[in-house]
């Protein structure tokens, strides 16, 4: 039995009407134009005993046994509405969550946070480019590292917490990375990054969470645009 995929990579071109399908395929490092063969058969779709047919160009098709489909017309067919975040790369299915910005959070105990209060533009070594966001050690080509330790009062209002973590410059071959961050909710460790050498997501469930702790080490280290999710 075939089975049913949603796209959620991001995807470029279609060529209707052939066998050709022309995409992007997005890594950390770099986009690749890649052309595959695929099959499209006529496909009909139900929901609830209901068929729902999708509207010209939103064709599915049919790649090594699996059936993908347009992302957006599956949603709607189930009553969800569908956000796309250029900037982020993002799609939501539903309710868009609201974002707070590390910045904008006063941490436990602390007038000012040092790290966090002010956010800059920053280059990573992949050559990407983002706004508020931090240099953590390494400043002018040097090789110090910084730690830093920073609280923050939760109290159940955040869901998560989303940043990514990459080297300002390309590592040498063979580095043991450019530092590392771990976060702890009510003092228990939920995430640890270990030893960081490319650009790694970060993305931690926090729902419940009374405090949440940051632990980050590094030298040359690009924390982009750290914020809590509500």
């Amino acid at each position: 039995m075939k089975r049913l995929l949603i796209i959620t990579s991001y995807l470029g071109f279609f060529i209707l009407g052939g066998l050709t399908f022309t995409y992007f395929s997005t890594s950390e490092a770099a986009s690749d134009l890649k052309k595959i063969s695929v099959s499209q058969d006529p496909i009909n779709y139900y929901v609830d005993k209901v068929e729902k047919v999708p509207q010209k160009g939103q064709a599915g098709f049919n790649y090594q046994g699996t059936i993908y489909v347009p992302m957006r017309f599956v949603a709607e067919s189930l009553g969800e509405k569908v956000t796309w975040d250029g900037k982020t790369k993002s799609i939501y299915i539903g309710n868009v969550p609201k974002f707070t910005s590390l910045k904008d959070v006063k941490p436990i105990g602390r007038d000012e946070d040092p790290l966090f209060h002010n956010p800059s533009s920053i280059v990573i070594h992949t050559g990407e480019k983002f706004e508020r966001s931090y240099q953590l050690g390494g400043y002018h080509g040097g090789g110090a590292v910084q730690d830093h330790t920073v609280e923050y009062l939760a109290n159940g209002n955040y869901k998560g917490f989303e940043t990514n973590l990459a080297p300002i410059k390309k590592l040498a071959a063979g580095s043991f990375g450019i530092g590392y961050m771990k976060i702890y909710a009510d003092n228990k460790l939920v995430y640890d990054s270990g030893a960081i050498k490319d650009k790694m997501r970060v993305s931690v469930n926090l729902e419940g969470a009374t405090k949440v702790k940051f632990e980050i080490e590094g030298s040359g280290l690009g924390i982009l645009d750290p914020k809590f999710i509500q």
